[in-house]
C-alpha cells in the first residue's frame, strides 16, 4: 500500500480525534467558540447572505443567466475564454461574496451547461468577497479607515480578474461562436422555461428551500470551524505556527503579533483580519495587504464551504484553492503597491459615491432595517414548500 494513501487516511482522523479531546479537555472555552460563530452566523452572514442566495437561485431558474449570457457572450469569450452565462457569475459574486460564485459554477457544471474546462477557469475567478465584508467590516469596522476599503475592494477585483486572464488558456476546448441568431437562442430559453410546467412560485419556492439549506450548510462551517481554532489556540498549536512563520517574515516587517494574525486568518478571515488590524508598530499599508491577501485567500473555512459545491462536480479541487492563493498574492501586493493612492481624492470619491448609491439606497436601507420580517417570511415560504416536497414524496410512494 502507497504511503500517501495510508497518510491520507490517519491524517484527518488524528486531526479529527484531537480535535475532539480538546472540546473534552476544554468544554466551556469551546461552548463559547461555538456561540461567537453562531453569532456571526445570526447577525451577518444569515441577514447579508440568504437575499443574494435567493436571488442568485432565481436568476438561474428563470434562464436570466442564459439570456444575458447570449448578449455577452462574445466579449467574455475574447477576455476569458468563457461563456456569457459565466461571466455573469463573476457578477453576482463581485455583489453577494462567497461562497455564491462557487456554488453558481458548480450547479452551471452539475447542469451540463458548461464543459469541465470552462468550469475550472469560471471557478478560478467567479469566487470573491463581497463589498460589504470589505468596506464595511474590515476597513471601517477593522481598520476604521474606510477611504482604504475602496482600495482594498479595487485590488480585489483586479487580483480576481487577472487571475481569470491567467487562466483563459487552461484546457483544450475553446468557446466558439453561437451560430445562431440572438433572436432564436431567447426563444429557445424561453421554450425551454416552460417545458417543465413550473411557475414562478414553485420556483421562488425551490429557490428558497436551496438558499436557507446553503446558509444551514454555512453556519455549521462557521461554528466547527471556530471551535476548531479555539482548539487549536489552547493546544498553543497556533502559537508554534505563527513563530516558525516569523522566522523568515521578520526580515521583511512583520512581528510575531502579525504572523500569528496571519495564522489566524488562514482558519477564518474575519478572525484574522481583526487581528491583524489591531497590531501595533506596524504599518498600515502592510497590514492592509495581508488582509488583502487573507480576503483574496478566503481562508480555509470559506475553502471548505466552497469545495462542498466543487466536490460534487468534476472541477479540480486543488486547482481552485491554487488559484485562491494566488488570488491572494495578487491582491495583496497591488494594495501594497497601490496604498499611497487612498491620498487620492478623486479616486475615492468616486469610488464610494457608486458604492453608497448601490448598498446605501433606499432599498437596502429598507432590507437592513426590516430583515427581521423578511426573513421570517422566507422561512415561512421555506416551511411550506419544505411540507409540500414531502407530501409529493409521500403520494408517489403511495402511488
Amino acid at each position: 500500500m502507497k504511503k500517501r494513501k495510508i497518510i491520507c487516511f490517519f491524517v484527518p482522523i488524528c486531526i479529527v480525534l484531537l480535535i475532539i479531546l480538546g472540546i473534552i479537555i476544554f468544554p466551556n472555552d469551546s461552548l463559547e467558540a461555538a456561540k461567537e460563530g453562531i453569532e456571526i452566523w445570526t447577525t451577518i452572514l444569515i441577514p447579508s447572505l440568504l437575499p443574494f442566495i435567493i436571488g442568485a437561485n432565481l436568476i438561474v431558474d428563470l434562464k436570466i443567466v442564459d439570456i444575458i449570457g447570449f448578449i455577452i457572450n462574445p466579449f467574455t469569450k475574447f477576455i476569458f475564454n468563457v461563456s456569457g452565462k459565466s461571466a455573469l457569475v463573476f457578477l453576482i459574486s463581485t455583489v453577494s461574496g462567497y461562497p455564491v460564485g462557487a456554488k453558481l459554477a458548480s450547479e452551471l457544471r452539475l447542469n451540463s451547461q458548461i464543459s469541465k474546462d470552462e468550469g475550472q477557469r469560471l471557478i478560478s475567478f467567479c469566487s470573491t468577497s463581497g463589498p460589504l465584508f470589505i468596506i464595511g467590516a474590515v476597513a471601517t469596522g477593522m481598520f476604521k479607515h474606510p477611504n482604504l476599503g475602496y482600495l482594498m475592494i479595487i485590488c480585489h477585483y483586479l487580483g480576481s480578474i487577472s487571475i481569470g486572464l491567467f487562466f483563459r488558456g487552461y484546457g483544450k476546448d475553446i468557446i466558439s461562436s453561437s451560430s445562431i441568431s440572438l433572436k432564436a437562442n431567447i426563444k429557445n430559453t424561453i421554450n425551454t422555461r416552460f417545458s417543465n410546467g413550473q411557475g414562478f412560485f414553485v420556483l421562488f419556492g425551490n429557490a428558497v428551500n436551496s438558499g436557507v439549506n446553503t446558509l444551514l450548510m454555512i453556519g455549521g462551517f462557521v461554528i466547527v470551524f471556530s471551535v476548531i481554532f479555539k482548539v487549536l489556540t489552547l493546544f498553543k498549536i497556533v502559537d508554534v505556527i505563527a513563530f516558525i512563520l516569523y522566522i523568515p517574515l521578520s526580515l521583511l516587517g512583520f512581528t510575531k503579533e502579525l504572523c500569528y494574525g496571519l495564522i489566524s486568518g488562514l482558519f477564518e478571515i474575519t478572525i484574522g483580519c481583526n487581528k491583524i488590524s489591531s497590531v501595533s508598530n506596524v504599518s498600515e499599508a502592510l497590514k492592509a495587504s495581508l488582509a488583502s491577501f487573507l480576503i483574496g485567500f478566503s481562508g480555509i473555512s470559506i475553502l471548505a464551504q466552497c469545495c462542498t459545491f466543487i466536490s460534487k462536480t468534476d472541477i479540480s479541487v486543488p486547482i481552485y484553492i491554487l488559484s485562491k492563493f494566488f488570488h491572494g498574492i495578487i491582491s495583496g501586493i497591488l494594495t501594497f503597491l497601490l496604498y499611497p493612492l487612498i491620498e487620492s481624492i478623486s479616486l475615492v470619491s468616486n469610488f464610494s459615491n457608486t458604492y453608497n448609491y448601490i448598498y446605501h439606497g433606499g432599498v437596502s436601507n429598507f432590507y437592513l432595517s426590516n430583515y427581521n420580517t423578511v426573513l421570517l417570511v422566507i422561512f415561512i415560504v421555506y416551511i411550506l414548500n419544505l411540507l409540500s416536497r414531502l407530501e409529493k414524496i409521500a403520494i408517489k410512494k403511495e402511488s
